[in-house]
């Protein structure tokens, strides 16, 4: 794919991004900016190398002189390599959202749960 149509896709990415995270307070905006941009950049990358992994496989038969061994694919590698900080970037732009959402009260339900789990005989 050409940098363009990449370029492309990580904006329409980071846009969904930004829209998708609008509660994030102004003052934390700036660093939720940053994040945005990373994993739009990462949403793509994963996109491009999940592509490769289904067309050519997780892994595949490399022969270096007689030898013959599986290997695994690199792009599956890169995958799983990006998943991971890919999800911890996650965590991290979740966590800039306001943390004033209400617990929920509790109810006669919790009362009664806790008073079956009681009466259980293990």
């Amino acid at each position: 794919m050409s940098v363009k149509t990449e370029n492309t896709r990580i904006n329409k990415e980071k846009k969904s991004l930004k829209e998708a995270f609008v509660e994030i307070p102004d003052k934390k905006r700036d660093i939720a900016d940053k994040l945005i941009e990373r994993l739009a950049f990462m949403t793509i990358t994963l996109q491009n190398l999940e592509d490769d992994v289904k067309e050519n496989g997780a892994t595949y038969m490399m022969e270096n002189g007689k030898q013959k061994m599986l290997v695994e694919n690199p792009a599956q590698k890169s995958y799983n390599t990006m998943i991971n900080r890919f999800t911890a970037t996650y965590d991290k732009l979740i966590g800039l959202l306001p943390k004033d959402v209400p617990m929920p009260a509790k109810t006669d339900d919790d009362a009664n749960f806790k008073q079956f789990l009681g009466e259980r005989n293990d």
